[in-house]
C-alpha cells in the first residue's frame, strides 16, 4: 500500500493539473467539452460588461404599522385570555419572521423576474444604509432599461385568481364596452395618459407610456400611425399583438392576441437607429458592411461525419438561442446562432399485426372477442407466419389496427414513440424476425423488424456568419457577439413615438378575485397523514376564510391560480368547498418543492413594497474599454514582475516565475468555477476586483522575495544547498504568515462593512493572498527541492558564491 501512495499522488496531481489548465484557457478553446468543462467562464460585473444597476429600497412601513396595530389590539384586551390573544401572538410571530427573512425572500422574487427577462449573469446584492435595507440589481448587457425597471420593480403581491379561458360574445362585448368607456372619458377632456394609468393595471389591459416604435414593433393594425401627425388625436383600431408565451419544456412560443387599441402620437415621425438583436437581421447587415464576411442560414441540417468537426461539436454543445464564436483549423472562424437542435435518436422500421379484444384501449366497438380468445388468435397467426404465410397479406386480412390497410407497416419510428412493452421487443429483434405475441394496452401484437435499429444524426437550424482566416479571426468573432448582445449593431429606420392602451379580446386565462395577500396569514410545510407526502398548509384571516370558501365553492374541479409578483407559482385543482380559513395544497414531489412554494406564498404576503431609489447605466463600450485596460494591466504587471525576478534572482527567479504561473492558473480557474464547487453562486469580476487581482500579483512575488533572501543568507554562511532551502523556508514562514494574515483580516473587514464595490476588491485581494501563500510555500518549495536533488543543483550556487566572495 505504501508503494502505491506516490503513484496515486502523482496521478492525482497530474489529473488536477490538466483540469486546472483546461479551466484556465479561454472558453472558446474548449467549448466542445461536456458540462462545466466546456461552459465555465468569467462572470463580469457592470463596470466591465456594461449594463444597468438598479437600487431598490425595501419599505418596512406597512410591517411596522401592522405590528403596532397588533400591539394596540393586545393592549385593549387587557388581562383577558383566549383564542384572540393566541391569534395575535401567532400573527406577530409571522410578521417578525417575515421581517427577518425579507431581504432573501424579495431577492428570490427579483431573481426570477430577471431570469424571465433573459438576462444572464445578473447579480443581486443586499446592501444596508443605516436602518434601510436595499437590494442592488446589476444586469450586465441590458439594453432596454425602462423595461428592466418596469419588470423587476413592480410590486410583489400575492393574488388568487380563477380560470377564465373562453372568449364568449359576452366577454368581447364587455371588453369593447371598456374601450368605449375609455374613449368617452377622453372626449370629456381627460388625456390618454391619465386614462391609461387608471385602467392599465386591470387584468386583460395594458398601458404603455410614451415610447418609440419601429414599424415591426407596432401591433398589426396601427401601421397608419406612420402617416399621422400628433394633432390627429386618438386612433382606435382592432389590432393583433404578438407575445412570447412560455411552454412547459422551457421554450417560448409566439402567440397572436387580438384586441382593441387606443393610440396617440406624441411626436412627429422621425428616424432612429434600431439595435438588431436577431441574428437573421444582424448577420446579413454585418456581411454588407464588412465585405470579407459571409452569411449563411442553415435549416434542418443533419450533422454527419462529413460535417466540420469543430463546427458540429460547437453546435451540439450549444443551447437554442445561444451565440458562440468557433475557431476553425484553417484559421477562419464562425459566429453561430443556434435556432433549433433536434438530437439524433435510435430508430427502426417495423410492421405489426394487432389482435384486439373487448375492453382494450381504442378497441373498435365491433370487436367482441375476449382477452383469452385474442391471445389464442395471435398465437394461431404466429404459427401461420412461421409456416411461411405472407406477413403483409396476413396483416391486411387479420389486423385490428389501422396499419392493416398498409400491410401492417408502421414506417420508421424512434425510441419513445411506441408504448414501452412494444418498444422493448421491437428494438431487440434482428432484421426480418417476427416476435411472439406481445401484450400492450391495445391488445396482442405480432411484431416484424423491417430494419435494424440505427441512430439518426442530430439535426440543427442555425445562422452562420463566417470570418475569413486570420490571426485574430476568433477574437473578431467574439467582438461581433459583444456588439450584437450590447445592441451596437444598428440600422436606421423610421420611428414613431406614441402612447398605447390595449384591451385584449382574448381572456388571459385567469380573472381577478377579491382574495389577495391582505387576507393571507401564513403558509407552512407539513405532511399528509394518509400518504406521508409533503403538503403546504395555508391560513387566512376571518374575512379571507369567507372569500376563500366562496371561491372554492364556485370552482369545484377547476383550478385556482396563485400569483406572486405577477408570476404564477401554483395552480391547484379544487376538489371540494373549503371552509374554516385553512386549506392544504398537495402535489409537491419533494420537501424542497413544498418549501419553495411556502416561501413564495409568504413572500407575496409580505407587506413590504420596493421602491427604485437609484439607477446607473454603463455603456457597453465603456465596459469593454475597462475590461481591455484591466487585462493589459494584469498582463504587463505579471510580465514586469517576472522580469524583475529573473534579473534579481537568476535561476531562483525562473523557479519563482513557474510558481507565479501556477498562481495565475489557479486564480483564473477559481474565478470561473462556482463557489465551493457545489453552489450556483460565482465570483463576479468587477473593476475593483480586477484592481485587487493585480495588487495580489505583487504580494505573490513578495512571498518569494522573502524566501529567496533567507536562502541567500544561509548560503552565505556556507551551509549546503538543501539545508539552506529548508532553513530559508522555515525562517521566512513567520514573516509571510503574519503579513498575509494581517492582509486577510483587512480584506475581511472591508467585505463586512464595505459597499459592493469595496467587497469586490476585498474578495479578489484576499483570495489572491491565500493562493499566493499556497504557491509560495508549497509549489515553490517543491520546485526548489526537486532542483536541489537533481543534476541542475549547481545552477543555484554560482551567483550566491560570487556574492559571498565579494562580501
Amino acid at each position: 500500500m505504501q508503494r502505491r501512495s506516490p503513484i496515486v499522488t502523482k496521478a492525482a496531481l497530474a489529473i488536477a493539473s490538466v483540469l486546472i489548465v483546461l479551466f484556465a484557457i479561454p472558453q472558446s478553446w474548449r467549448g466542445f467539452l461536456p458540462g462545466i468543462l466546456g461552459s465555465a467562464n468569467f462572470r463580469f460585473g457592470l463596470d466591465l460588461a456594461g449594463g444597468t444597476q438598479l437600487d431598490f429600497r425595501i419599505s418596512e412601513d406597512e410591517i411596522a404599522q401592522q405590528l403596532a396595530q397588533l400591539d394596540a389590539e393586545e393592549a385593549a384586551l387587557g388581562s383577558a385570555t383566549g383564542d384572540r390573544r393566541n391569534e395575535i401572538a401567532f400573527q406577530r410571530q409571522v410578521l417578525r419572521d417575515q421581517q427577518s427573512n425579507i431581504v432573501e425572500a424579495i431577492r428570490t422574487v427579483l431573481e426570477r423576474r430577471i431570469n424571465a427577462l433573459g438576462v444572464s449573469e445578473a447579480t443581486i446584492t443586499p446592501s444596508y444604509v443605516g436602518n434601510e435595507k436595499h437590494l442592488l440589481v446589476e444586469c450586465p448587457g441590458v439594453i432596454d432599461v425602462q423595461k428592466c425597471i418596469e419588470t423587476v420593480g413592480k410590486t410583489i403581491q400575492l393574488e388568487f385568481k380563477e380560470e377564465h379561458t373562453e372568449a364568449t360574445a359576452a366577454f368581447e362585448t364587455s371588453v369593447r364596452a371598456k374601450a368605449d368607456q375609455a374613449m368617452s372619458r377622453i372626449r370629456a377632456g381627460e388625456t390618454l395618459q391619465a386614462v391609461g394609468q387608471d385602467m392599465g393595471d386591470e387584468l386583460g389591459m395594458s398601458y404603455t407610456e410614451e415610447r418609440q416604435y419601429f414599424r415591426e414593433q407596432l401591433p398589426k393594425g396601427l401601421e397608419e400611425l406612420f402617416q399621422r401627425s400628433p394633432a390627429a388625436g386618438i386612433l382606435r383600431r382592432e389590432v393583433t399583438v404578438t407575445v412570447a408565451q412560455p411552454q412547459e419544456d422551457g421554450t417560448t412560443e409566439q402567440r397572436e392576441i387580438k384586441g382593441v387599441a387606443l393610440a396617440e402620437l406624441t411626436q412627429p415621425r422621425s428616424t432612429a437607429e434600431r439595435g438588431l438583436n436577431r441574428a437573421d437581421e444582424a448577420f446579413p447587415l454585418l456581411a454588407q458592411q464588412e465585405k470579407d464576411l459571409s452569411y449563411r442560414q442553415s435549416k434542418e441540417e443533419r450533422l454527419t461525419s462529413a460535417s466540420p468537426a469543430r463546427l458540429a461539436a460547437a453546435l451540439k454543445s450549444m443551447k437554442p438561442g445561444e451565440l458562440r464564436a468557433v475557431g476553425m483549423e484553417d484559421g477562419s472562424a464562425h459566429v453561430l446562432f443556434l435556432r433549433l437542435f433536434t438530437p439524433g435518436r435510435e430508430e427502426m422500421a417495423a410492421s405489426h399485426i394487432l389482435v384486439s379484444y373487448r375492453g382494450a384501449a381504442q378497441a373498435d366497438p365491433s370487436v367482441t372477442r375476449t382477452k383469452e380468445e385474442a391471445l389464442a388468435r395471435a398465437q394461431e397467426l404466429k404459427r401461420q407466419l412461421d409456416a411461411g404465410a405472407s406477413f403483409p397479406r396476413l396483416a391486411t386480412a387479420a389486423s385490428d389496427g389501422p396499419s392493416g390497410k398498409t400491410g401492417g407497416s408502421l414506417g420508421t419510428f424512434g425510441r419513445g414513440t411506441m408504448v414501452p412493452e412494444f418498444e422493448r421487443i421491437a428494438f431487440a429483434l434482428p432484421k426480418g424476425a417476427i416476435s411472439a405475441p406481445v401484450e400492450t394496452p391495445f391488445g396482442y401484437h405480432l411484431i416484424r423488424a423491417d430494419s435494424s435499429p440505427t441512430t439518426s444524426p442530430d439535426v440543427v437550424s442555425y445562422d452562420d456568419l463566417r470570418i475569413p482566416a486570420g490571426p485574430d479571426a476568433e477574437m473578431r468573432g467574439n467582438g461581433i457577439i459583444g456588439k450584437l448582445q450590447s445592441g451596437l449593431v444598428k440600422k436606421q429606420e423610421p420611428v414613431v413615438t406614441a402612447r398605447l392602451l390595449f384591451f385584449s379580446l382574448v381572456p388571459s386565462g385567469w380573472q381577478d378575485t377579491q382574495l389577495d395577500g391582505k387576507h393571507f396569514r401564513s403558509a407552512a410545510v407539513t405532511t399528509d397523514p394518509t400518504t406521508n407526502f409533503p403538503v403546504v398548509q395555508i391560513l387566512f384571516d376571518s374575512e379571507g376564510g369567507r372569500l376563500f370558501q366562496e371561491l372554492t365553492k364556485r370552482n369545484i374541479e377547476k383550478r385556482i391560480a396563485i400569483f406572486v409578483g405577477g408570476e404564477l407559482v401554483s395552480a391547484p385543482v379544487v376538489r371540494e368547498e373549503i371552509a374554516g380559513g385553512s386549506a392544504v395544497i398537495s402535489g409537491s414531489t419533494s420537501f424542497d418543492e413544498a418549501r419553495q412554494l411556502a416561501t413564495d406564498l409568504n413572500t407575496g404576503a409580505i407587506p413590504a413594497p420596493i421602491h427604485l431609489v437609484g439607477q446607473r447605466t454603463v455603456e457597453p463600450t465603456l465596459g469593454a474599454d475597462a475590461l481591455r485596460t484591466s487585462a493589459l494591466a494584469g498582463f504587463f504587471g505579471i510580465l514586469v514582475v517576472m522580469l524583475y525576478m529573473l534579473v534579481m534572482y537568476r535561476v531562483f527567479g525562473i523557479l519563482a516565475n513557474i510558481s507565479l504561473a501556477v498562481y495565475a492558473l489557479l486564480f483564473l480557474t477559481i474565478l470561473k468555477l462556482p463557489l465551493f464547487l457545489v453552489t450556483g453562486q460565482y465570483i463576479v469580476l468587477t473593476l475593483a476586483g480586477a484592481a485587487g487581482l493585480i495588487l495580489s500579483i505583487g504580494m505573490a512575488v513578495d512571498t518569494n522575495v522573502l524566501i529567496f533572501e533567507r536562502i541567500r543568507e544561509e548560503l552565505r554562511r556556507g551551509k549546503p544547498l538543501k539545508t539552506s532551502i529548508e532553513t530559508g523556508f522555515t525562517r521566512s514562514w513567520p514573516s509571510i504568515r503574519d503579513s498575509n494574515v494581517a492582509t486577510i483580516i483587512t480584506c475581511s473587514l472591508l467585505f463586512i462593512i464595505g459597499t459592493s464595490i469595496v467587497r469586490g476588491f476585498a474578495v479578489t485581494l484576499g483570495m489572491g493572498v491565500v493562493i499566493s501563500m499556497f504557491t509560495g510555500i508549497t509549489v515553490t518549495r517543491w520546485i526548489c527541492r526537486w532542483v536541489a536533488s537533481s543534476a541542475y543543483a549547481h545552477l543555484l550556487l554560482p551567483r550566491v558564491s560570487t556574492v559571498s566572495q565579494q562580501a
